[in-house]
């Protein structure tokens, strides 16, 4: 291909979209994997038929975009989740190798939320999962931890606080609709708050 002829066409582009408006809200959320597609959870563990669509739905009537963060458990031991006979998930993910796939998962996360960070966007929350979830569970009390959060989330909140990205984690409990009911109405609040 001609390079004027290229280099043309690159300087049109950049004249012809200067003038485009940018509808950004510049907000987001970062989520757990299973959120946003349920064929990631472990067998029997699913709520909906697809995604979270209540999550879905909330973050689009107030223009909030979605990081979709990767599985843990899928990462460190496959889609089938396999391990050692009579080990838990929690178990295998809370072991030496386990936690450095989740501290290999929490640095790519960080690094991806402070790139979307630095395009002036702000990130208003770490959406994890259900009480039990051995990677993904968040467990806080007036923002202290009440008790080990998943493998995940333990490692997700100490990198991003050595990074000095301060930001909420709330599980989404849709094993409960009544705790699912106040976690939706946490999360509204807090983009009520916010945006």
């Amino acid at each position: 291909m001609n390079p004027l002829a290229t280099l043309r066409g690159k300087i049109s582009h950049i004249i012809n979209n200067t003038n485009q408006q940018d509808d950004r809200s510049k907000y987001f959320v970062a989520v757990i994997d299973c959120i946003m597609n349920q064929n990631t959870r472990d067998a029997g563990a699913a709520v909906f038929s697809a995604m979270n669509w209540e999550v879905v739905l909330l973050c689009n009537k107030y223009n909030v975009g979605i990081l979709q963060m990767p599985c843990p458990e899928i990462a460190f031991m496959g889609f089938a989740r396999t391990r050692p006979p009579g080990i838990s998930i929690r178990a295998a993910l809370d072991t030496q190798e386990g936690r450095a796939s989740c501290r290999t998962l929490s640095i790519d996360i960080a690094e991806r939320i402070e790139n979307i960070i630095q395009q002036d966007a702000g990130l208003l929350a770490i959406l994890g999962g259900n009480p039990e979830s051995p990677g993904c569970a968040v467990h806080t009390d007036d923002g202290e931890e009440s008790k080990p959060s998943g493998v995940l989330i333990s490692e997700l909140r100490d990198e991003l606080q050595q990074r000095e990205i301060s930001v909420p984690f709330r599980g989404i409990r849709d094993f409960d609709s009544r705790l699912m009911t106040a976690d939706l109405q946490w999360l509204e609040q807090l983009f009520l708050k916010n945006i």
